[in-house]
């Protein structure tokens, strides 16, 4: 593990506890563009803590966050932060939810951790070393026909979606209900990426296209490391911008990408 995999793990850990500390506490809320997309004071102080971390350790690299504004140095390394990715979970009271802090570099990720102070799980992946839960190595699953196969689906902010994104998005669903075994929508983009790369789910599908990367970018080098293909629907990589991703355990990524297509 190098000493930027170590950082990011740590930063995750102490960020997560922070938050799991305000777990059923009163808490301040407020809405972002859409009235249930919301943020709480938790959000905001685990997002500080790691940033200032980031740029005390890493003071020329970009740093794009949830909530607040974006650090742009001009560099070739990128941080992708979600301090709490789950927040309507946890304002409920329940103990999914997500610390996720990826390292990109150059449109790709080289390492990303996703923490779950609730059950102390914490997934991590470097470029080229595998990918783990704790300390154990995952792959991906070995299912290799749609109609055996369990997907996750990402379905964000569809009031905001024009009427025939909105068509796009039903027909989508319409295929996937009638030719995979089962469909999960989760809520929570990086918890849906390592378990697939634990082979619970064999696809994740971005079926509203509003699901950002700052959300996604560590499940996704896990979800890689464990033997994923990670593309847009073209066919190819997504990089930071990607929207509508398809990530399957790569036995059935082709005849997925040919029924979305």
């Amino acid at each position: 593990m190098t000493q930027e995999l170590k950082f990011a793990v740590g930063l995750a850990k102490k960020s997560g506890k922070l938050v799991l500390a305000a777990l059923n506490k009163e808490q301040s809320a407020r809405a972002k563009t859409v009235k249930r997309d919301i943020y709480t004071s938790a959000d905001l102080a685990a997002e500080r803590l790691i940033v200032e971390e980031i740029k005390s350790k890493f003071p020329t690299h970009n740093i794009i966050r949830e909530e607040g504004e974006e650090i742009r140095n001009g560099a070739d390394y990128t941080w992708l932060v979600d301090a709490l990715d789950g927040t309507k979970y946890f304002i409920s009271g329940i103990k999914f939810f997500t610390t996720s802090i990826a390292l990109w570099h150059k449109g790709s990720p080289i390492l990303g951790v996703v923490y779950q102070p609730g059950t102390n799980e914490c997934w991590f992946a470097e470029k080229g070393k595998g990918a783990f839960l704790n300390q154990r190595r995952l792959k991906t699953s070995m299912v290799d026909q749609l109609k055996d196969s369990i997907i996750s689906l990402d379905i964000n902010h569809l009031s905001l979606l024009t009427k025939n994104e909105q068509k796009k998005l039903f027909a989508w669903l319409k295929k996937v209900i009638g030719n995979f075994y089962r469909f999960r929508v989760i809520g929570s983009g990086s918890l849906s990426l390592c378990f697939l790369a634990m082979g619970h789910f064999d696809g994740y599908f971005d079926l509203s296209g509003r699901q950002e990367m700052k959300d996604l970018g560590a499940g996704l080098i896990v979800a890689q490391e464990a033997g994923a293909k990670i593309t847009g629907l073209n066919g190819k990589w997504p990089g930071l911008n990607g929207s509508h991703l398809v990530v399957t355990n790569g036995k059935i990524h082709n005849k997925m990408l040919k029924l979305l297509q």
